[in-house]
């Protein structure tokens, strides 16, 4: 017994699940959730110095990557090593600082910045005192540095001695709690007295001073040890490392080997620069252990702020927006793309967060520190990949068992396993349901193709799905893109374009049945069910049908069409109607006679004579076995299995002749044979093609009038555009002809002709009918050329 589908039994359907925006609410309030959470660890992160040497880092990369070429007129004198070998170990007498400013200030130096303290006298020469302080009034261009002292409980600022009459500035180097100076603040000191930095005076001096504001520094106060205050702080934009600037040796200016010349118009720095002398930090360009000098800090801090190219801080409101905005762009990538779509978005922010701090420095010289945002982008992903890990494992495992509570294939075993804890248990689980969902597949596309009729699977807008074998057969072109990998889609239009001869008629059948779908009408639907039947382009009879198909949740979920050949029930219903036709009528008639002449001849007064009754009923009774006859030969060519064999035509088409030579002589026709000389075969079923052949023949000596000629003429011709390719037989006869109205239903059964002028000859009406079954089966046709008054000559073609 055949193994049947086992419905399904009745249950509730799962309740459909409510999307916003396509997602579940129980999605994006997990993605809130994280959002705001990272978000809330970016502000933390922000406010705190927890990411501080990260970030210290990151800058100092900026600082690597933005170096400039310093300005050609800042000069540094440096007191080297090789000076304090020429001079004598430092600190040298003041006398020699003297030297050192009037040399300068011979050349006219813009401003000349001395980075000597000089807070106290000197005791063993005084008179070093009076002449430095000399040298600095003749100069009047020199800046001294101040010193912050401490003392008791918090400090008090020494300026220079009185006596040498300079401006003065602090040289304070901020130095970060990794030992890195990156900074200094442009004015120090106490509650009740601030004093400007010494770039600032170098920078300011014989000119009107500038508010500090104006050098783009961050207006913050911040109170340092013993309540210190420092304001203004520069980040210092570093144009490289050590000896990027333009420096001389101290002793090269005291000798004379640097000319006067040479400090014209510049800001000139005088200060240590020797080993050993204990001025010398750690500085972001500063590498291999080599520091910086206290006066190359001082240098980098003055062309800062000559060229108001100082490094601030990003405004408060811009940092967050900065910080908190790629956040969000980050947790909406992991949201909206796929999982790889998501850890890319993630890392190339990350980077651009980066780069772009990097950017900021170099061009706008403003510090975004990035880490916060980095951090919380670092730390959404991971977090939301396991969020979304876990959904995901719950929701197969919830499908994975509503899956295997339903029956399986017939003759299948059930399916029962753990589908929840480890990840490898709920893999499994999902392996056997794929297993399972691709036997059903496969069952039910082995199913569609054994399906005797073609049949289309499509979706509701009419695209094409599937199609099986027959399909494939019926509309070959239309579906010849579909067994192409990637060949598009196919429409069903293109299908019913490339099957009926009229369309149309089949894509209204397709709207009406999409219509009663869509609106669930059940009676109208169990009337598309019942289908249309309609004509193919090969004339064909073909009944389309169609069927919706619905999804587990029961919306519309495409069409099922069928294309039902029905050709062989319309032909043997019309054979059937011609039987009971030929019965009812044919049949019948010549028997009816006969029962009249019976009847007649009971009646004394109308009886015939015997000879004249019996040569009627054998006359009817005759009539009646030739139409049997020719009926069961007709019956036989279009059912009877043919054995094909090699046939020669000649020897038929004489066979045929000499069958009919007493009627020919008979009526004093002459049956002419003109066959061609060369051997001609043909696979055929020589008695039928040879009565087919004859029933011609014989229709050409019978409508021929008496002493004419019947020509029966063979040999070859064009078949399927090839020349000599197939074989003819022509009957021609010298008859009356036949009109071009009544050619047309020559070879319809039962069809005889009569007319005026005509001869009424007795016959069936199935003779053409029987030539054309047999030539038909032999794979060839049968035409018919004539006019009124010319004859008519009746051609087999067969394929040789």
């Amino acid at each position: 017994m055949a193994a049947e589908l086992t419905p399904a039994p009745a249950r509730p359907r799962p309740r459909p699940r409510l999307l916003v925006g396509g997602f579940h609410p129980r999605t994006l309030v997990e993605w809130l959730l994280l959002t705001s959470l990272v978000i809330a660890l970016a502000v933390l992160q922000g406010k705190s110095d927890s990411t501080l040497r990260v970030d210290r880092a990151v800058y100092d990369l900026g600082i690597v990557a933005q170096q400039h070429a310093p300005r050609d007129d800042i000069l540094i004198v440096s007191i080297d090593d090789e000076s304090l070998a020429a001079v004598g170990r430092w600190p040298w007498r003041r006398a020699v600082l003297a030297e050192i400013v009037d040399r300068i200030a011979a050349g006219d130096a813009r401003v000349i910045g001395l980075d000597v303290l000089l807070v106290d006298s000197d005791s063993r020469h005084p008179e070093d005192d009076r002449a430095l302080g000399a040298s600095i009034r003749r100069a009047g261009n020199v800046v001294l540095p101040a010193l912050a002292e401490p003392v008791g409980d918090g400090y008090r600022l020494r300026y220079p001695l009185r006596g040498f009459d300079a401006d003065a500035g602090h040289i304070n180097i901020s130095v970060d709690n990794d030992g890195i100076a990156r900074h200094v603040y442009l004015r120090e000191g106490t509650a009740g007295e601030m004093i400007d930095h010494f770039a600032v005076r170098l920078v300011d001096f014989g000119r009107a001073s500038r508010p500090l504001q104006a050098f783009r520094q961050d207006d913050v106060t911040e109170v340092g040890p013993k309540g210190w205050l420092r304001r203004y702080r520069l980040s210092i934009p570093f144009v490289g490392p050590p000896g990027s600037f333009t420096t001389v040796s101290a002793v090269d200016v005291l000798t004379g080997k640097v000319g006067p010349d040479t400090f014209r118009g510049k800001t000139v720095l005088v200060g240590a620069g020797a080993t050993g002398m204990g001025d010398n930090f750690s500085a972001p360009l500063a590498s291999h252990g080599t520091g910086l000098s206290g006066v190359e800090l001082l240098a980098n801090a003055t062309q800062a702020l000559m060229d108001d190219t100082g490094i601030v801080a990003m405004p408060r409101a811009g940092f967050w927006l900065m910080t908190v905005m790629p956040v969000v762009l980050g947790c909406l990538a992991a949201l909206l793309l796929s999982p790889r779509g998501g850890l890319l978005f993630n890392i190339a922010l990350c980077a651009a967060l980066l780069f772009g701090s990097v950017l900021l420095m170099h061009y706008a010289r403003v510090w975004f520190s990035p880490i916060p945002a980095v951090l919380a982008c670092l730390v959404f992903y991971p977090l939301w990949s396991w969020r979304r890990q876990e959904s995901a494992l719950a929701f197969l495992s919830a499908e994975v068992a509503r899956l295997e509570a339903e029956p399986t294939l017939p003759g299948g075993a059930p399916m029962h396993g753990d589908a929840s804890g480890t990840l490898d248990t709920r893999m499994s689980a999902l392996y056997r349901m794929i297993t399972r969902l691709r036997n059903l597949r496969r069952f039910l596309s082995d199913g569609l193709e054994s399906l005797p009729d073609a049949t289309l699977i499509c979706d509701p807008e009419g695209r094409l799905l599937v199609a099986n074998a027959g399909a494939h057969a019926l509309a070959p072109r239309a579906l010849a893109s579909q067994s192409i990998p990637g060949g598009g889609e196919v429409a069903l239009e293109s299908v019913m374009a490339e099957v009926f001869s009229r369309p149309q008629q089949a894509l209204d059948y397709w709207e009406r049945l999409c219509a009663a779908a869509r609106r669930g009408d059940g009676d109208e639907l169990a009337g598309q069910r019942v289908g249309v039947e309609l004509q193919a382009a090969d004339q064909r009879a073909i009944l389309l049908r169609g069927a919706p198909l619905h999804g587990d949740g029961g919306q519309l979920a495409g069409f099922s069409v069928s294309f039902v050949d029905i050709t062989q029930v319309r032909i043997a219903e019309r054979q059937r109607e011609e039987t009971l036709r030929f019965i009812s009528h044919d049949m019948r008639s010549p028997q009816a006679s006969i029962l009249a002449l019976v009847e007649l001849q009971r009646d004394p007064q109308r009886a015939l004579a015997p000879d004249m009754l019996l040569e009627r009923i054998r006359h009817h009774a005759g009539r009646t076995l030739a139409l049997a006859d020719d009926f069961i030969q007709l019956a036989r060519a279009e059912t009877q299995h043919l054995r094909f064999v090699e046939t020669d035509l000649a020897t038929v088409l004489m066979d045929a002749a000499d069958s009919l030579w007493s009627l020919a002589h008979a009526r004093h026709v002459t049956v002419r044979l003109d066959i061609a000389a060369e051997e001609m075969v043909v696979q055929a079923e020589g008695n039928l093609l040879g009565r087919a052949v004859g029933n011609l023949i014989d229709n050409a000596i019978k409508y021929s009038p008496d002493g004419s000629t019947v020509t029966v003429r063979a040999g070859r011709t064009l078949w399927g555009g090839v020349p000599d390719a197939g074989l003819m037989i022509a009957v021609s006869d010298e008859g009356a002809g036949i009109a071009p109205e009544e050619q047309a239903r020559l070879f319809q059964p039962f069809s005889r002709l009569q007319g005026e002028g005509r001869p009424v000859r007795e016959g069936s009406g199935l003779g053409l009918m029987f030539v054309r079954t047999v030539v038909e089966r032999h794979g060839g046709r049968v035409r018919v050329h004539s006019a009124p008054g010319s004859g008519a000559t009746f051609t087999i073609e067969l394929p040789a």
